[in-house]
């Protein structure tokens, strides 16, 4: 009886710290909250990453949450909301491993990686990592890449975009022509067919780029050097004309006068032949679609450069639906701008030389930071 009770008080002091120890492993095993888009490519590999993952680990809890549902839309806005980071709702993927918050995903290697070491990080009882999003870019420090915002960068890209020479021309040409009909009715009708039509264009040019990056986007570390380039040498272009600027003064790409010459040519004669105003508007509809199609290489760098951004950032189709209108709204900006006094005083003013030189400078100085910081995060 005696060596009955110490042979069970034996086997008891092996067993206990055996099951403690898989109680705490158990306990401590981090729940991972992974939001996803089926037609987002970022999300469909991570997906096979979890699918490998929970293989390694069996007791892993992965929660998968389509955002196409909408009622995961709110336990996805109240995990951003946990860890501070609201300002992501729309992007995915987002996964959630324990306390810790990880935004998009590369491959096995890099984000992949990141998550595992969070995972082992947590079953050790190893403290939370302090992610401050900051990448070290040479010459330049340290860049903090939790600052950066979509929604600023479609503002502030759309605003210096707007202001380039080329895209005002063929406005002041319509408007011109407008006044001469002395009716601000007339004014407003016509100058605002060229404006929607000539925001739809654009775009639907920016949704064509942005698509074709998408489709390309299981290459994900080509392209992001892609964007990087892009951006680094449209910001050297754009510094390269506001030397020419300071130099010769503001002038405009010539490659498409000839055609654009043509089009001016027969826009003129619809005006002065009497037509009717549906045949005016159908004549600038037609004129504003081909003039932003002709004039598009000329800024091209700032609209490709953006649609690039946004493939890279796996958002969810209303959103990059939303982050384009945004950009499309404060490109014409000046355009409404000049539309608007065009309409109020019927007389057309313009932006001074000095301020589209001060402009160029900006967008040149931005977009070559940006790029670098592209290029540096793929490459370093």
């Amino acid at each position: 009886m005696r060596k009955s009770i110490l042979l069970t008080l034996f086997t008891s002091l092996i067993l206990v710290p055996v099951v403690a120890s898989n109680y705490v492993f158990a306990k401590e095993l981090p729940v991972i909250d992974f939001f996803y888009s089926e037609t987002c490519p970022h999300c469909i590999r991570e997906q096979a990453f979890f699918d490998e993952l929970e293989e390694l680990y069996p007791d892993l809890e992965v929660n998968r949450y389509s955002v196409s549902e909408e009622a995961n839309l709110d336990p996805m806005r109240e995990r951003l909301r946990e860890v501070d980071a609201e300002k992501y709702f729309g992007s995915v993927p987002l996964t959630f491993v324990g306390d810790e918050f990880f935004l998009g995903f590369d491959d096995e290697n890099g984000i992949g990686r990141d998550i595992v070491e969070s995972i082992d990080r947590q079953l050790s009882g190893e403290e939370t990592r302090e992610d401050g999003g900051g990448l070290s870019v040479p010459f330049i420090g340290e860049v903090d890449v939790s600052q950066y915002s979509l929604p600023s960068l479609a503002v502030v890209l759309g605003i210096l975009d707007g202001f380039n020479v080329c895209s005002l021309g063929a406005l002041v040409l319509i408007l011109g022509m407008a006044l001469m009909l002395q009716s601000r009715k007339k004014i407003a009708l016509y100058g605002g067919i060229f404006i929607f039509t000539t925001a739809i264009i654009y775009g639907s040019l920016i949704f064509l780029w942005f698509s074709l990056f998408s489709a390309l986007a299981k290459y994900v570390g080509l392209i992001q050097i892609s964007i990087g380039l892009l951006g680094f040498v449209g910001g050297i272009y754009f510094l390269r004309e506001y030397v020419k600027m300071r130099k010769y003064g503001v002038t405009c790409n010539s490659n498409g006068m000839p055609i654009i010459g043509k089009l001016s040519e027969r826009m003129q004669k619809v005006f002065e032949g009497g037509s009717s105003a549906v045949s005016l508007g159908l004549a600038i509809l037609l004129f504003a679609a081909a003039i932003t199609i002709v004039e598009f290489p000329c800024s091209a760098a700032v609209p490709v450069f953006f649609a690039g951004v946004l493939a890279d950032a796996s958002l969810v189709p209303t959103t990059y639906w939303l982050y384009i209108s945004l950009f499309v709204l404060f490109y014409m900006l000046d355009e409404l701008i000049i539309f608007g006094v065009a309409v109020y005083r019927m007389n057309i003013w313009l932006t001074s030389p000095r301020f589209v030189k001060s402009v160029t400078l900006l967008e040149g100085l931005i977009l070559a930071g940006i790029g670098i910081f592209y290029l540096a995060r793929t490459l370093l």
